[in-house]
């Protein structure tokens, strides 16, 4: 734990400072300033935007310092050459922007002695750092998680990795952002501490839930902080594993919250919006399940597109320039890793390099993903079974709380359809006046309380619905789309519980509203027991001080021209060491393409 500690203590230090410092950059440019009226007559001035979630910095530098690793790795091992680096970049950035900075920490500073909110970070902080010191290690992390870290540790990129092993070749920009934190060069063990760092900024994020009280009235993000909180409490001892489907769901409650809060709170400025926007677009390269996320451009597209000046379509191709900056170090880690621009997609074949691994292979591995995510081990038996064969048997093998959330969502998308027939209904009736009420959300507006406008809600409950059967319909493992199956009923029900709440009585609000409260206290107290409970099973005094290490396993060798290439001689795991590791003997299936395996490696014959 006190390992772990120190780790994100660097972390939160090195990606504010980053985080800062870019978007004090992009607001700071004149197409991306807030207009402001100076007067009657004298037109409109830009205004820089203010930044009221100061978790924003650590989750843009987080973005940042990802795509940084992600372009280290083209050149050579993450290590202590890439630390130096970023450090190097920190203090410039500091220096640069001292008096900003400083102002902003003091702000910070100012907001955490409020109400004893310092104090509740600080518990959530111990408390998940306890849980990312130890666990259960996710299966997939001793297959081939710390063996791609571990890669990326010593050697950056080897063209055709993924032939050697080709689960390796599901890239992932959590593994490089993983192996930049690791700490691997200081000769000890390799950490794997970021996937719990991506749940503590949830659950920091969801500490504003507390403020329900004080308003006295919910809200849609409320729905979704306690969706998010559930999941932070099923996954609390699985996060010690630097499993991307942790990062991605994450990253995505953390999207759909704050872009919630910003609407609810008449965020006028575009920046924030284009920043969640390329948000979301980078949860695309933690995990490509994520495509449909893009959906959430539309909003900051259309309001940059609508009424489009000289200096909205600027901001429009400078947001396009910062996507291509994402995105760009992942396509190129995809091409040569596996030699496929989106591996395992073989429809978008575009490069015929010697370490290209084989069509028929990537197209296998496709299917067998989509098979075991229906509930089926047998490929060659289930891989194309029908819709109506797989999908009553894939429902009937879901246990407990997720089935009936499944259920749940079938009604939510019920429930979305009416809403949009209504507004369609009410723009070919209303014409004109319902296009200009439709960023000020009048429509289903029903009393003075906070509404998501009927613009944002289609756009993000539409996405979560897009993402639900995107998910559905390609590999429908629960772990995958949990956060898809959970987001989309909180937002579309919780719009709806908010629209019949507002329409009730005062007197039959008050009591609603205080068995919601008690139910959610009861409900966090029932959890929190469950957590310790389970925890004393696996309670250790050594993790009080460091973390758990990856699975070890009995292996033996196989030579690939000169080079040792371990692999278990029982079941497919090797964990982080021995390494370099394969799940078999590959002698007879790989070669190098030039003298060493720096040169690359490609596959022998289909």
């Amino acid at each position: 734990m006190a390992a772990v500690i120190l780790i994100w203590i660097y972390v939160i230090i090195t990606t504010y400072i980053m985080g800062f410092g870019v978007l004090h950059f992009i607001s700071s440019w004149d197409c991306m300033k807030k207009s402001k009226p100076v007067g009657k007559t004298t037109g409109k001035q830009g205004k820089p935007y203010v930044n009221h979630f100061k978790e924003s910095n650590i989750v843009s530098g987080l973005v940042v310092v990802t795509v940084y690793a992600q372009f280290a790795s083209l050149f050579g091992g993450v290590g202590l050459v890439a630390n130096l680096i970023l450090i190097a970049l920190c203090v410039s950035i500091a220096i640069i922007y001292r008096d900003e900075l400083v102002e902003d920490l003091f702000h910070s500073g100012h907001i955490f002695t409020v109400d004893r909110n310092g104090l509740y970070y600080f518990l959530i902080f111990l408390l998940m750092a306890y849980g990312t010191s130890h666990g259960i290690m996710h299966y997939d992390s001793d297959l081939y998680h710390a063996q791609a870290i571990h890669w990326i540790e010593d050697y950056g990129i080897i063209k055709g990795l993924g032939n050697l092993h080709v689960r390796l070749a599901y890239n992932s920009s959590a593994f490089p952002l993983s192996a930049l934190y690791s700490m691997s060069f200081f000769g000890g063990k390799s950490y794997h501490v970021m996937a719990g760092f991506f749940a503590l900024v949830l659950a920091w994020q969801c500490l504003d839930l507390k403020n329900i009280v004080r308003r006295g009235h919910p809200v849609l993000s409320d729905f979704a902080r306690i969706a998010a909180i559930y999941y932070l409490f099923t996954v609390f001892d699985e996060i010690v594993a630097p499993a991307s489907d942790y990062f991605l769901s994450a990253l995505v409650f953390y999207v759909i919250i704050h872009w919630l809060d910003m609407n609810i709170r008449h965020e006028k400025s575009l920046l924030p919006y284009i920043l969640l926007s390329l948000t979301a677009l980078f949860a695309v390269t933690v995990k490509l399940s994520a495509a449909p996320m893009v959906l959430l451009s539309i909003i900051p597209i259309y309001k940059l597109l609508h009424n489009r000046t000289e200096k909205t379509v600027k901001a429009f191709w400078l947001s396009v320039l910062m996507a291509f900056i994402i995105v760009i170090p992942f396509i190129l880690r995809n091409i040569l890793i596996s030699g496929w621009l989106l591996y395992p997609v073989t429809f978008l074949d575009f490069f015929s390099v010697p370490w290209k691994i084989p069509k028929g292979l990537a197209a296998y591995d496709a299917l067998e993903i989509k098979t075991f995510g229906r509930g089926y081990t047998d490929v060659a038996q289930y891989g194309d079974a029908p819709l109506s064969q797989w999908l009553p048997e894939w429902f009937s093998k879901i246990t407990g709380i997720n089935k009936l959330v499944l259920i749940l969502d079938v009604v939510a998308i019920a429930f979305y359809i009416a809403i949009l027939l209504y507004f369609l209904i009410a723009v070919v009736r209303n014409g004109s006046k319902v296009e200009k009420k439709f960023g000020q959300s009048k429509i289903f507006d029903l009393s003075h309380r906070s509404m998501v406008n009927i613009a944002d809600f289609l756009t993000i409950g539409g996405t979560m619905i897009i993402c639900l059967l995107f998910w559905l319909f390609s590999a429908p493992l629960i772990r995958y789309g949990v956060v898809y199956v959970w987001m989309t009923a909180a937002i579309v029900l919780g719009r709806v519980f908010i629209i019949v709440y507002n329409r009730l009585s005062d007197k039959i609000t008050v009591w609603i509203f205080r068995g919601l409260v008690a139910f959610l206290c009861l409900w966090m107290l029932y959890k929190g027991v469950g957590i310790v409970t389970e925890d004393a099973k696996r309670a250790n005094p050594k993790y009080l001080y460091t973390q758990q290490d990856y699975g070890h396993y009995e292996v033996d060798s196989c030579e690939v021209e000169g080079l040792t290439i371990y692999y278990p001689t029982s079941g497919d795991r090797t964990g982080y060491e021995p390494f370099p590791s394969a799940t078999h003997d590959v002698s007879a299936e790989i070669q190098f393409i030039g003298n060493n395996i720096h040169d690359g490696i490609k596959s022998i014959g289909e």
